[in-house]
């Protein structure tokens, strides 16, 4: 459709703004936001489907943004065999009570949240002949299984460090997930909420595991005493942004979770069933 040739292009169906979320019902298409000033046709291209023919049936969408949400949940938790250490660290070093009925409760928020990523790309991601789908079943499904055999261990550095390679593996197998569905997130949210460099949580999560392991080796091989204290910190300041990466990517999952069960809209639905029927300018 060209809306150089609708004489009165006007937004028939609530249309939020891309920007502050103004309800533009009844604007005219090509006009600007009243509130914020931004263009109305950005705010139509975020929340209009333009691609009628996707790779993906809607079930298909909706499956694999519940395999996102998962899969966030699984980072978001098993990250708790981090701090099952830590609470273990803390109820020796200040004798309470409280940190010490925390491990238990850590470790079996890790071992279920961990478990559930597993089922969820083996039960949930649909299965297709697609390279980006097996590598996403592979990586995602291997990963969750090793950490949950890390997970169901008593809480150790070595273990911790350990559960930053099946980390790095699912994230690996949701970057080519959310390549596809996060865009769908921006019809409720700006671009700048929704970005999230998982490039950026790779690096957090491979600098924890790596310089955990070499100050472990220095400490066992070494006197370098001095050298292995700096990397255990920046070792537990890496896991640290990791877990709150994969908190915010537990929120942006939410929005691409709530986008696939909302479908977009279509050009009937944004400009009126009935003026596409009465006006023969309209056209797909």
């Amino acid at each position: 459709m060209t809306l150089s040739r609708v004489p009165d292009a006007l937004i028939r169906h609530p249309l939020p703004c891309v920007r502050c979320k103004y309800d533009l019902l009844g604007l005219e298409a090509r006009g600007t936001c009243p509130e914020c000033g931004a263009s109305i046709l950005n705010s139509l291209a975020a929340r209009l489907d333009l691609d009628s023919d996707s790779f993906l049936p809607m079930h298909g969408v909706r499956r694999v943004a519940t395999t996102i949400f998962t899969a966030a949940i699984g980072l978001a938790g098993g990250s708790c065999v981090f701090l099952a250490l830590l609470a273990q660290v803390a109820s020796h070093a200040f004798e309470s009570d409280g940190f010490t009925h925390a491990v238990p409760v850590l470790r079996g928020i890790a071992v279920g949240c961990t478990l559930l990523g597993f089922l969820a790309f083996i039960a949930v991601l649909p299965w297709i002949r697609h390279r980006e789908f097996i590598r996403a079943h592979i990586l995602g499904a291997g990963g969750f299984a090793m950490w949950y055999a890390a997970a169901i261990q008593p809480p150790s550095v070595i273990i911790a460090t350990y559960a930053a390679l099946p980390a790095a593996m699912v994230l690996l197998a949701v970057t080519p997930l959310l390549r596809d569905l996060g865009p769908r997130s921006r019809a409720y949210r700006s671009a700048r909420a929704t970005a999230q460099r998982i490039d950026g949580l790779l690096l957090s999560t491979g600098l924890a595991g790596g310089a955990s392991a070499t100050a472990e080796l220095l400490a066992s091989t070494t006197n370098s005493d001095d050298i292995a204290t700096v990397l255990r910190l920046t070792a537990g300041a890496s896991a640290t942004l990791s877990l709150i990466g994969f908190c915010y990517l537990l929120l942006n999952s939410i929005w691409i979770l709530r986008a696939a069960f909302r479908p977009l809209l279509t050009i009937e639905q944004a400009f009126g069933v009935e003026a596409s029927a009465t006006n023969p300018t309209i056209r797909k």
